[in-house]
Protein backbone atom coordinates (compact mmCIF):
# COMPACT_ATOMS: atom_id res chain seq x y z
CA UNK A 1 0.00 0.00 0.00
CA UNK A 2 1.45 3.37 -1.34
CA UNK A 3 1.95 5.88 2.16
CA UNK A 4 0.38 9.27 2.37
CA UNK A 5 3.36 11.01 1.19
CA UNK A 6 3.68 9.03 -1.79
CA UNK A 7 -0.65 9.39 -2.66
CA UNK A 8 -0.07 13.15 -2.05
CA UNK A 9 3.11 13.27 -4.40
CA UNK A 10 0.95 11.64 -7.02
CA UNK A 11 -1.86 14.06 -6.84
CA UNK A 12 0.27 16.88 -7.25
CA UNK A 13 2.20 15.70 -10.00
CA UNK A 14 -0.34 15.11 -11.87
CA UNK A 15 -2.71 18.20 -10.32
CA UNK A 16 -3.43 19.77 -14.07
CA UNK A 17 -4.21 16.16 -15.86
CA UNK A 18 -6.45 15.60 -13.03
CA UNK A 19 -8.37 19.38 -13.02
CA UNK A 20 -8.36 19.43 -16.73
CA UNK A 21 -10.61 15.99 -16.88
CA UNK A 22 -12.77 16.91 -14.31
CA UNK A 23 -13.45 19.92 -15.97
CA UNK A 24 -14.32 17.91 -18.94
CA UNK A 25 -17.26 16.12 -17.07
CA UNK A 26 -18.10 19.29 -15.24
CA UNK A 27 -19.20 20.92 -18.18
CA UNK A 28 -20.44 17.77 -19.94
CA UNK A 29 -23.19 17.15 -17.08
CA UNK A 30 -24.01 21.29 -16.53
CA UNK A 31 -24.13 21.65 -20.37
CA UNK A 32 -26.92 18.79 -20.59
CA UNK A 33 -29.19 20.02 -17.42
CA UNK A 34 -28.83 23.51 -18.71
CA UNK A 35 -30.28 22.62 -22.17
CA UNK A 36 -32.81 20.90 -20.49
CA UNK A 37 -33.39 23.80 -18.55
CA UNK A 38 -33.36 25.77 -22.08
CA UNK A 39 -36.07 23.64 -23.24
CA UNK A 40 -38.52 24.44 -20.26
CA UNK A 41 -37.55 28.53 -20.09
CA UNK A 42 -36.17 29.65 -23.66
CA UNK A 43 -36.05 33.26 -21.97
CA UNK A 44 -32.48 35.02 -22.84
CA UNK A 45 -31.16 31.36 -23.37
CA UNK A 46 -28.64 33.64 -25.79
CA UNK A 47 -27.67 35.82 -23.30
CA UNK A 48 -26.65 32.51 -21.50
CA UNK A 49 -24.86 30.82 -24.12
CA UNK A 50 -22.70 34.32 -24.79
CA UNK A 51 -22.02 34.58 -21.23
CA UNK A 52 -20.75 30.73 -21.22
CA UNK A 53 -18.47 31.14 -23.96
CA UNK A 54 -16.65 33.84 -22.92
CA UNK A 55 -14.00 32.03 -20.18
CA UNK A 56 -13.68 29.39 -23.00
CA UNK A 57 -12.93 32.12 -25.60
CA UNK A 58 -9.99 33.41 -23.01
CA UNK A 59 -8.47 30.01 -23.14
CA UNK A 60 -8.56 29.79 -27.14
CA UNK A 61 -7.14 33.53 -27.47
CA UNK A 62 -4.34 32.45 -25.02
CA UNK A 63 -3.64 29.21 -26.79
CA UNK A 64 -3.75 30.79 -29.90
CA UNK A 65 -1.43 34.12 -28.75
CA UNK A 66 1.43 31.54 -27.83
CA UNK A 67 1.14 29.53 -31.00
CA UNK A 68 2.93 31.30 -33.54
CA UNK A 69 6.47 32.64 -31.08
CA UNK A 70 6.35 28.71 -29.57
CA UNK A 71 5.99 27.15 -33.07
CA UNK A 72 9.02 29.43 -34.60
CA UNK A 73 11.30 29.27 -31.88
CA UNK A 74 10.90 25.75 -31.01
CA UNK A 75 11.90 24.90 -34.75
CA UNK A 76 14.50 27.48 -35.08
CA UNK A 77 16.07 26.08 -32.28
CA UNK A 78 15.68 22.32 -32.63
CA UNK A 79 16.78 22.87 -36.48
CA UNK A 80 19.58 25.21 -35.32
CA UNK A 81 21.29 22.74 -32.40
CA UNK A 82 21.65 19.99 -35.04
CA UNK A 83 24.00 18.44 -37.56
CA UNK A 84 23.02 18.76 -40.92
CA UNK A 85 23.22 15.14 -41.42
CA UNK A 86 21.15 14.73 -38.38
CA UNK A 87 18.13 17.12 -39.59
CA UNK A 88 18.55 15.19 -42.56
CA UNK A 89 17.53 11.76 -41.19
CA UNK A 90 14.99 13.28 -38.89
CA UNK A 91 12.73 14.90 -41.96
CA UNK A 92 13.35 12.38 -43.80
CA UNK A 93 11.93 10.12 -41.17
CA UNK A 94 8.97 12.69 -40.08
CA UNK A 95 7.51 12.38 -43.64
CA UNK A 96 7.60 9.01 -44.25
CA UNK A 97 6.07 8.42 -40.71
CA UNK A 98 3.59 11.08 -41.07
CA UNK A 99 2.35 9.46 -44.64
CA UNK A 100 2.33 5.98 -43.34
CA UNK A 101 0.08 6.26 -40.69
CA UNK A 102 -2.16 9.04 -42.10
CA UNK A 103 -2.55 6.84 -44.90
CA UNK A 104 -3.28 4.12 -42.10
CA UNK A 105 -5.46 5.59 -40.76
CA UNK A 106 -7.54 6.48 -43.91
CA UNK A 107 -7.67 2.94 -45.16
CA UNK A 108 -9.24 1.77 -41.96
CA UNK A 109 -11.77 4.23 -42.00
CA UNK A 110 -12.69 3.07 -45.53
CA UNK A 111 -12.93 -0.72 -44.51
CA UNK A 112 -14.73 -0.01 -41.63
CA UNK A 113 -17.18 2.19 -43.59
CA UNK A 114 -17.84 -0.56 -45.80
CA UNK A 115 -18.35 -2.99 -43.52
CA UNK A 116 -20.76 -1.36 -41.50
CA UNK A 117 -22.11 0.40 -44.15
CA UNK A 118 -23.89 3.20 -41.61
CA UNK A 119 -25.53 5.08 -44.92
CA UNK A 120 -27.18 1.92 -45.67
CA UNK A 121 -30.28 3.14 -43.72
CA UNK A 122 -34.04 4.01 -45.13
CA UNK A 123 -35.14 6.64 -47.70
CA UNK A 124 -36.45 8.63 -44.60
CA UNK A 125 -32.49 9.89 -44.05
CA UNK A 126 -32.07 10.53 -47.36
CA UNK A 127 -34.67 12.74 -47.54
CA UNK A 128 -32.74 15.24 -44.96
CA UNK A 129 -29.95 15.77 -47.39
CA UNK A 130 -29.20 19.37 -48.57
CA UNK A 131 -26.53 20.94 -50.85
CA UNK A 132 -24.02 23.66 -50.48
CA UNK A 133 -22.94 26.34 -52.51
CA UNK A 134 -18.92 25.51 -52.53
CA UNK A 135 -18.00 26.76 -56.16
CA UNK A 136 -15.63 24.47 -58.39
CA UNK A 137 -12.52 24.10 -56.32
CA UNK A 138 -10.74 21.06 -57.88
CA UNK A 139 -8.09 18.77 -56.76
CA UNK A 140 -5.36 20.27 -58.22
CA UNK A 141 -6.57 23.78 -56.86
CA UNK A 142 -6.37 22.63 -53.37
CA UNK A 143 -2.63 21.16 -53.85
CA UNK A 144 -1.65 23.98 -55.71
CA UNK A 145 -2.81 26.36 -52.62
CA UNK A 146 -1.13 24.33 -49.82
CA UNK A 147 2.38 24.92 -52.26
CA UNK A 148 1.39 28.58 -52.59
CA UNK A 149 0.86 29.15 -48.70
CA UNK A 150 4.46 27.63 -47.94
CA UNK A 151 6.12 30.86 -49.58
CA UNK A 152 4.23 33.69 -48.25
CA UNK A 153 4.35 36.53 -50.05
CA UNK A 154 4.45 38.81 -46.96
CA UNK A 155 6.18 37.20 -44.36
CA UNK A 156 4.38 39.24 -41.52
CA UNK A 157 0.74 38.71 -43.18
CA UNK A 158 1.40 35.08 -42.25
CA UNK A 159 1.09 35.31 -38.84
CA UNK A 160 -3.03 36.49 -40.01
CA UNK A 161 -3.46 35.46 -43.14
CA UNK A 162 -3.52 32.49 -46.35
CA UNK A 163 -4.39 32.31 -49.54
CA UNK A 164 -7.04 30.28 -51.70
CA UNK A 165 -8.16 29.88 -55.15
CA UNK A 166 -11.37 30.76 -56.14
CA UNK A 167 -13.98 31.18 -58.89
CA UNK A 168 -16.14 33.99 -60.39
CA UNK A 169 -17.69 34.41 -63.34
CA UNK A 170 -14.89 31.71 -64.97
CA UNK A 171 -12.48 33.89 -62.96
CA UNK A 172 -9.25 32.71 -61.25
CA UNK A 173 -8.16 34.71 -58.32
CA UNK A 174 -6.38 34.13 -54.99
CA UNK A 175 -8.81 35.23 -52.26
CA UNK A 176 -6.96 36.22 -48.80
CA UNK A 177 -8.51 34.55 -46.46
CA UNK A 178 -8.09 35.36 -42.41
CA UNK A 179 -6.40 32.44 -40.35
CA UNK A 180 -3.01 31.63 -39.42
CA UNK A 181 -0.50 30.21 -42.35
CA UNK A 182 0.56 27.42 -40.24
CA UNK A 183 2.16 25.66 -43.87
CA UNK A 184 3.92 29.46 -44.57
CA UNK A 185 5.60 29.69 -40.67
CA UNK A 186 6.54 25.97 -40.60
CA UNK A 187 8.30 26.82 -43.99
CA UNK A 188 10.07 29.83 -42.74
CA UNK A 189 11.06 28.76 -39.44
CA UNK A 190 12.42 25.82 -41.36
CA UNK A 191 14.23 27.93 -43.34
CA UNK A 192 16.07 30.10 -40.73
CA UNK A 193 16.78 27.04 -38.67
CA UNK A 194 18.54 25.36 -41.54
CA UNK A 195 20.54 28.74 -42.34
CA UNK A 196 21.68 29.42 -38.80
CA UNK A 197 22.79 25.97 -38.26
CA UNK A 198 25.16 26.09 -41.81
CA UNK A 199 26.31 29.98 -40.39
CA UNK A 200 26.15 29.78 -36.44
CA UNK A 201 28.73 32.05 -35.95
CA UNK A 202 27.32 35.07 -37.83
CA UNK A 203 23.56 34.56 -36.40
CA UNK A 204 24.51 34.00 -33.12
CA UNK A 205 22.57 37.07 -32.00
CA UNK A 206 19.46 35.80 -33.60
CA UNK A 207 19.92 32.62 -31.95
CA UNK A 208 20.32 33.89 -28.27
CA UNK A 209 17.45 35.99 -28.91
CA UNK A 210 15.10 33.04 -29.82
CA UNK A 211 16.71 31.58 -27.03
CA UNK A 212 15.46 34.43 -24.45
CA UNK A 213 12.04 34.35 -26.14
CA UNK A 214 11.43 30.67 -26.02
CA UNK A 215 12.14 30.88 -22.16
CA UNK A 216 9.60 33.69 -22.00
CA UNK A 217 7.15 31.74 -24.09
CA UNK A 218 7.31 28.97 -22.14
CA UNK A 219 6.59 30.98 -19.21
CA UNK A 220 3.66 32.71 -20.53
CA UNK A 221 2.72 28.76 -21.47
CA UNK A 222 3.22 28.05 -18.18
CA UNK A 223 0.13 30.89 -16.68
CA UNK A 224 -2.10 29.76 -19.74
CA UNK A 225 -2.36 26.09 -19.32
CA UNK A 226 -2.63 26.14 -15.20
CA UNK A 227 -6.31 28.53 -16.41
CA UNK A 228 -7.07 25.71 -18.93
CA UNK A 229 -9.03 23.47 -17.03
CA UNK A 230 -11.63 26.41 -16.50
CA UNK A 231 -11.46 27.14 -20.06
CA UNK A 232 -12.33 23.70 -21.34
CA UNK A 233 -15.35 23.08 -18.98
CA UNK A 234 -16.45 26.40 -20.07
CA UNK A 235 -16.24 25.50 -23.72
CA UNK A 236 -17.96 21.67 -23.60
CA UNK A 237 -20.31 23.06 -21.41
CA UNK A 238 -21.50 25.57 -24.11
CA UNK A 239 -21.03 22.90 -26.72
CA UNK A 240 -23.24 20.65 -24.48
CA UNK A 241 -25.79 23.29 -23.95
CA UNK A 242 -26.72 24.19 -28.00
CA UNK A 243 -26.54 20.47 -29.01
CA UNK A 244 -29.16 18.09 -29.32
CA UNK A 245 -27.37 14.89 -28.23
CA UNK A 246 -30.25 12.76 -28.48
CA UNK A 247 -31.57 13.22 -31.43
CA UNK A 248 -28.05 13.50 -33.28
CA UNK A 249 -27.82 9.21 -32.16
CA UNK A 250 -30.62 8.46 -33.69
CA UNK A 251 -30.31 9.92 -36.53
CA UNK A 252 -26.81 9.80 -37.39
CA UNK A 253 -25.70 6.89 -34.83
CA UNK A 254 -23.90 3.98 -37.12
CA UNK A 255 -22.29 6.77 -38.47
CA UNK A 256 -20.91 8.16 -35.00
CA UNK A 257 -20.13 4.36 -34.18
CA UNK A 258 -18.07 3.97 -37.05
CA UNK A 259 -15.59 7.05 -36.83
CA UNK A 260 -15.39 6.38 -32.87
CA UNK A 261 -14.39 2.53 -34.13
CA UNK A 262 -11.98 3.88 -36.33
CA UNK A 263 -10.31 6.16 -34.20
CA UNK A 264 -10.40 3.54 -31.50
CA UNK A 265 -8.42 0.92 -33.63
CA UNK A 266 -5.83 3.18 -34.45
CA UNK A 267 -5.67 5.03 -30.87
CA UNK A 268 -5.26 1.79 -29.07
CA UNK A 269 -3.98 -0.64 -31.47
CA UNK A 270 -2.05 1.30 -34.54
CA UNK A 271 0.18 3.90 -32.12
CA UNK A 272 0.60 1.74 -29.47
CA UNK A 273 1.94 -1.11 -31.90
CA UNK A 274 3.96 1.42 -33.78
CA UNK A 275 5.32 2.79 -30.27
CA UNK A 276 6.24 -0.79 -29.31
CA UNK A 277 7.69 -2.41 -32.06
CA UNK A 278 9.43 0.81 -33.71
CA UNK A 279 10.25 2.95 -30.62
CA UNK A 280 10.28 0.33 -28.51
CA UNK A 281 8.51 2.36 -25.63
CA UNK A 282 5.81 0.83 -23.57
CA UNK A 283 2.68 2.39 -24.57
CA UNK A 284 1.01 2.67 -20.89
CA UNK A 285 3.19 4.98 -19.48
CA UNK A 286 3.98 6.78 -22.47
CA UNK A 287 0.03 7.74 -22.66
CA UNK A 288 -0.61 7.96 -19.31
CA UNK A 289 1.83 11.35 -19.77
CA UNK A 290 0.25 12.29 -22.91
CA UNK A 291 -3.19 12.79 -20.73
CA UNK A 292 -3.25 16.82 -20.23
CA UNK A 293 -2.42 17.20 -23.86
CA UNK A 294 -5.27 14.36 -24.22
CA UNK A 295 -7.56 16.02 -22.60
CA UNK A 296 -6.42 19.60 -23.33
CA UNK A 297 -7.27 18.23 -27.10
CA UNK A 298 -10.71 17.33 -26.85
CA UNK A 299 -11.52 20.27 -24.86
CA UNK A 300 -10.67 22.77 -27.77
CA UNK A 301 -10.77 20.20 -30.47
CA UNK A 302 -7.47 22.07 -31.55
CA UNK A 303 -4.06 20.29 -32.20
CA UNK A 304 -2.75 23.61 -33.00
CA UNK A 305 -3.64 25.54 -29.85
CA UNK A 306 -2.94 21.67 -28.13
CA UNK A 307 0.84 22.39 -29.90
CA UNK A 308 2.55 23.86 -26.10
CA UNK A 309 0.76 20.84 -23.64
CA UNK A 310 1.71 17.84 -26.48
CA UNK A 311 5.42 19.79 -26.25
CA UNK A 312 5.58 19.91 -22.75
CA UNK A 313 3.95 16.72 -22.07
CA UNK A 314 6.10 14.49 -24.68
CA UNK A 315 9.40 15.85 -23.34
CA UNK A 316 8.04 14.31 -19.89
CA UNK A 317 7.59 11.01 -21.71
CA UNK A 318 11.28 11.05 -22.25
CA UNK A 319 12.09 12.52 -25.67
CA UNK A 320 14.67 14.40 -26.70
CA UNK A 321 13.74 18.26 -26.87
CA UNK A 322 15.67 18.70 -30.60
CA UNK A 323 13.49 15.77 -31.83
CA UNK A 324 10.39 17.49 -30.12
CA UNK A 325 10.67 21.00 -31.12
CA UNK A 326 11.27 19.57 -34.36
CA UNK A 327 8.57 17.16 -34.66
CA UNK A 328 5.87 18.40 -32.72
CA UNK A 329 5.21 22.08 -34.38
CA UNK A 330 5.32 20.30 -38.06
CA UNK A 331 3.18 17.39 -37.26
CA UNK A 332 0.40 19.37 -35.71
CA UNK A 333 -0.11 20.85 -39.08
CA UNK A 334 0.29 17.98 -41.57
CA UNK A 335 0.02 14.87 -39.25
CA UNK A 336 -3.73 14.53 -39.25
CA UNK A 337 -4.26 10.84 -38.48
CA UNK A 338 -7.87 11.17 -37.02
CA UNK A 339 -9.12 13.93 -39.65
CA UNK A 340 -7.83 11.46 -43.16
CA UNK A 341 -9.89 7.87 -41.58
CA UNK A 342 -12.78 11.08 -40.57
CA UNK A 343 -12.75 12.31 -44.61
CA UNK A 344 -12.84 8.84 -45.80
CA UNK A 345 -15.51 7.54 -43.28
CA UNK A 346 -17.44 10.94 -44.42
CA UNK A 347 -17.46 10.45 -47.69
CA UNK A 348 -18.02 7.05 -48.73
CA UNK A 349 -20.97 7.37 -45.48
CA UNK A 350 -22.25 10.08 -48.07
CA UNK A 351 -21.86 8.12 -51.49
CA UNK A 352 -23.88 5.23 -49.31
CA UNK A 353 -26.76 8.10 -48.26
CA UNK A 354 -26.20 8.67 -51.99
CA UNK A 355 -27.03 5.42 -53.54
CA UNK A 356 -23.70 5.39 -55.33
CA UNK A 357 -21.28 2.44 -55.25
CA UNK A 358 -18.03 3.98 -55.88
CA UNK A 359 -15.23 1.82 -57.93
CA UNK A 360 -11.89 0.72 -57.12
CA UNK A 361 -10.11 3.34 -58.72
CA UNK A 362 -12.39 6.03 -56.68
CA UNK A 363 -12.01 4.15 -53.02
CA UNK A 364 -7.89 4.80 -53.93
CA UNK A 365 -8.63 8.24 -54.60
CA UNK A 366 -10.97 8.27 -51.57
CA UNK A 367 -7.96 7.12 -49.48
CA UNK A 368 -5.26 9.18 -51.30
CA UNK A 369 -6.95 12.33 -51.22
CA UNK A 370 -7.89 11.98 -47.42
CA UNK A 371 -4.56 11.40 -47.05
CA UNK A 372 -3.43 14.45 -49.23
CA UNK A 373 -6.62 16.51 -47.31
CA UNK A 374 -5.76 15.68 -44.50
CA UNK A 375 -1.58 16.90 -44.55
CA UNK A 376 -2.99 20.40 -45.59
CA UNK A 377 -6.13 20.41 -43.22
CA UNK A 378 -5.27 23.64 -40.53
CA UNK A 379 -4.73 22.40 -36.67
CA UNK A 380 -8.15 24.10 -35.44
CA UNK A 381 -11.43 23.43 -34.52
CA UNK A 382 -13.59 21.62 -37.37
CA UNK A 383 -11.09 22.44 -40.20
CA UNK A 384 -11.58 18.91 -41.57
CA UNK A 385 -14.78 20.10 -42.77
CA UNK A 386 -13.28 22.44 -45.44
CA UNK A 387 -11.16 19.68 -47.08
CA UNK A 388 -13.95 17.15 -46.79
CA UNK A 389 -15.35 18.98 -49.79
CA UNK A 390 -12.07 18.68 -51.74
CA UNK A 391 -12.49 14.92 -50.62
CA UNK A 392 -16.18 15.08 -52.21
CA UNK A 393 -15.44 16.48 -55.20
CA UNK A 394 -12.54 14.16 -55.86
CA UNK A 395 -15.09 11.43 -56.68
CA UNK A 396 -17.74 13.77 -58.13
CA UNK A 397 -19.99 13.13 -55.23
CA UNK A 398 -21.08 16.83 -54.30
CA UNK A 399 -22.15 17.69 -50.84
CA UNK A 400 -25.58 16.38 -51.27
CA UNK A 401 -26.41 14.90 -47.28
CA UNK A 402 -23.30 17.01 -45.83
CA UNK A 403 -25.77 18.41 -43.23
CA UNK A 404 -25.87 15.42 -41.12
CA UNK A 405 -21.73 15.30 -41.00
CA UNK A 406 -22.08 18.85 -39.43
CA UNK A 407 -24.56 18.28 -37.30
CA UNK A 408 -22.44 16.05 -35.24
CA UNK A 409 -18.91 17.15 -36.43
CA UNK A 410 -18.25 19.41 -32.96
CA UNK A 411 -18.22 16.19 -31.23
CA UNK A 412 -16.78 13.63 -33.75
CA UNK A 413 -13.67 16.97 -34.16
CA UNK A 414 -12.70 16.12 -30.69
CA UNK A 415 -11.78 12.52 -30.43
CA UNK A 416 -10.22 13.29 -34.22
CA UNK A 417 -7.93 16.19 -32.70
CA UNK A 418 -7.15 13.75 -29.45
CA UNK A 419 -5.92 11.16 -32.37
CA UNK A 420 -3.68 13.59 -34.08
CA UNK A 421 -2.21 14.66 -31.29
CA UNK A 422 -1.22 11.42 -29.79
CA UNK A 423 -0.01 10.40 -33.17
CA UNK A 424 2.41 13.46 -33.45
CA UNK A 425 4.03 12.49 -30.04
CA UNK A 426 4.69 8.80 -30.39
CA UNK A 427 5.78 10.39 -33.96
CA UNK A 428 8.54 11.93 -31.83
CA UNK A 429 9.00 8.50 -30.04
CA UNK A 430 9.66 6.81 -33.14
CA UNK A 431 11.80 9.35 -34.34
CA UNK A 432 14.02 9.69 -31.95
CA UNK A 433 14.78 6.16 -31.66
CA UNK A 434 15.29 5.57 -35.60
CA UNK A 435 16.95 8.38 -36.10
CA UNK A 436 19.63 7.64 -33.65
CA UNK A 437 20.88 9.11 -29.79
CA UNK A 438 20.03 13.40 -29.80
CA UNK A 439 23.17 14.98 -31.22
CA UNK A 440 24.97 17.78 -28.65
CA UNK A 441 23.31 21.49 -29.29
CA UNK A 442 23.36 24.55 -28.56
CA UNK A 443 21.28 23.76 -25.58
CA UNK A 444 24.33 22.10 -24.04
CA UNK A 445 25.94 25.25 -23.75
CA UNK A 446 26.65 27.26 -20.61
CA UNK A 447 24.55 30.04 -21.46
CA UNK A 448 20.90 28.03 -22.14
CA UNK A 449 22.12 25.49 -19.91
CA UNK A 450 21.61 28.01 -17.14
CA UNK A 451 18.60 29.53 -18.27
CA UNK A 452 17.48 25.74 -18.38
CA UNK A 453 18.31 25.26 -14.74
CA UNK A 454 16.43 28.32 -13.80
CA UNK A 455 12.98 26.93 -15.72
CA UNK A 456 13.91 23.76 -14.05
CA UNK A 457 14.00 25.07 -10.18
CA UNK A 458 10.49 27.13 -11.18
CA UNK A 459 9.45 23.69 -12.77
CA UNK A 460 9.94 22.10 -9.43
CA UNK A 461 7.31 24.05 -7.60
CA UNK A 462 4.80 23.86 -10.38
CA UNK A 463 5.32 20.65 -11.44
CA UNK A 464 2.19 19.80 -12.25
CA UNK A 465 2.17 21.34 -15.66
CA UNK A 466 4.60 18.96 -17.46
CA UNK A 467 2.94 16.01 -16.11
CA UNK A 468 0.93 13.42 -16.87
CA UNK A 469 2.38 10.53 -15.50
Amino acid sequence: MPGRGAIKRGLLENLLSILTIAGVIVGIVCGVLIRQSREEEPKNSDELIKGLRIPGDLLLRGLHMLVLPLVMTSLILGLAGNKRSKFNRQAGLAILYYLSTTLLAAVIGLILVWAISPGGTPEARRSQGEDFNVGNTTFLDFVGDMIKNLIPANIVAMSHMKYRTVYEDDIVFDEPVEGMNMLGIIFISIAFGVIIMANREECQPFLDFCKSLNVIINKLTRLVLWYSPIGIMFLVMAEYTVSDIGEYAKEIGLYIVTVLVGLAIHFFVVLPLVLLLLAKRNPLPYYRALLPAMATAFGTASSTVTIPLTMKCTKRAGVSADVVDFVVPVGATINMDGTALYEAVACLFIAQLNDRQLTNPEIVITALTATVAAIGAAGIPSAGLVTLVMVLNAVNLGTKHIALVLTIDWLLDRFRTMTNIVGDAVGCAVIERLSGSPCPSDRDEPEFQELKNKDEEHNHVDHAVHVGA
